[in-house]
């Protein structure tokens, strides 16, 4: 949505010792005037040239990918922005426009959702970050020395068993409408050696969470849907957002598309298949607006205490570019500056939902297609719109 500053008119008074004028301006060019000497030229900017630069990033993405359809969204209210866009298609076979309300699978940004709740049974008192998970899941007992910390941050070393499959989809297309058990799910990976000595380097690894989910359900009695929805879903009206209990998806929705093993064409893997293969590490269904609403949450801390976000946000080095805290991730740039959230991945969809605490700005990207990694656009649209604040683009 492009700012409506344009052609408006301003009012402004400026006050003097005996008397008062004012002066009505029409604005043509986006130029705002203030009686104030120190004002921010940058408070109420002219938007077009950024819009312009996303509108040609995303429309670039469109013809010279695989990508049926995508939806982005930036959300700057302290520099005037709202920008949200749906293009492509949605459904290749009618030729179904993608919109801007329809809901996606989100991949690996259930892991925030999942992290949240173990975090608010740590605030409780239920649990501790030190607290070994062998306490919890003592079968596992070879696991016996590492932390609910280390699986929060994935310094565990345990196994990542989507990697057990030459590729992701192997074990899923075998059997597609398979109900996993979460614990089927670590036993795939209990037989491997550990990345290494627990604690002491990072792996990104998809058995730590549906660990975590598991200790979860053990502490509270319930299942993690449950709890997921007595305790975020429905105290932040998220009423878009759900953990699937089969392959269907509902009301107004995105098809997906690829096994992400860059198929041709690309089959609709919309609803062939059990997400429960990736159950609480990355099973969730959720909309833009709603994503938008939980990073901001997420970020902010709201749903625990502040000592404990403070200690989430203490994020260990996962790459040259980003690091990963207690559930959550962040992308930084070589001046420190950092969008925290989380990517997702799952078939047929790409999630990013990103925020930028120190700016107020929220970015939610989603594209129909597992078969490419969009990590770097969502780098050029916080580029991008860092340099446009500083009055560098």
């Amino acid at each position: 949505m492009k700012n409506s500053v344009h052609n408006s008119i301003l009012v402004f008074v400026c006050k003097k010792k005996y008397f008062i004028s004012l002066l009505l301006i029409t604005l043509m060019s986006g130029l705002i005037l203030s009686c104030q000497e120190n004002s921010n030229p940058l408070a109420y900017p002219n938007n077009d040239k950024l819009i312009s630069i996303f509108e040609h990033l995303t429309d670039s993405l469109i013809t010279n990918s695989k990508t049926p359809g995508l939806i982005a969204a930036v959300w700057a209210p302290d520099q005037n922005l709202t920008w949200v866009k749906a293009k492509g298609k949605s459904n290749v076979a009618t030729s179904e426009l993608m919109k801007d309300d329809m809901k996606f699978r989100m991949g690996s940004v259930t892991k925030t959702f999942t992290y949240t709740v173990l975090l608010q049974l740590v605030d409780s008192g239920k649990v501790s970050l030190e607290d070994k998970i062998t306490k919890f899941l003592p079968a596992y007992t070879k696991w016996n020395n590492i932390t609910i910390r280390m699986i929060c941050n994935h310094s565990s070393g345990i196994y990542n068993y989507t990697d057990k499959s030459p590729t992701l989809a192997g074990p899923v297309k075998a059997n597609p409408m398979k109900i996993w058990q979460q614990q089927e799910l670590v036993d795939i990976a209990y037989p491997a050696p550990l990345y290494f000595i627990p604690g002491s380097a990072h792996h990104y690894s998809n058995t730590n969470t549906i660990i975590a989910g598991m200790i979860i359900e053990k502490l509270t009695g319930n299942t993690f849907p449950y709890e997921l929805k007595k305790r975020i879903l429905e105290p932040l009206k998220l009423y878009n957002t759900a953990y699937p209990a089969d392959n269907f998806m509902w009301g107004n929705y995105s098809h997906g598309y690829s096994w992400g093993e860059n198929e041709s064409p690309l089959p609709d893997v919309t609803e062939a298949f059990n997400p429960s293969y990736s159950g609480f590490a990355g099973a969730m269904i959720s909309d833009i607006y709603d994503l938008k609403t939980w990073v901001q949450v997420l970020v902010k801390g709201s749903l625990i205490s502040s000592s404990l976000q403070t200690e989430r946000l203490n994020a260990i080095s996962a790459s040259e570019i980003s690091g990963y805290g207690l559930g959550i991730a962040n992308l930084g740039t070589t001046n420190g500056k950092k969008l925290w959230g989380h990517a997702g991945t799952i078939f047929g969809f790409k999630t990013l939902a990103y925020y930028w605490p120190e700016k107020n700005i929220t970015f939610i990207l989603m594209f129909n297609n597992a078969s490419f990694d969009p990590t770097m656009i969502l780098v050029e649209f916080f580029d991008k719109t860092m340099k446009f604040i500083e009055g560098k683009l």
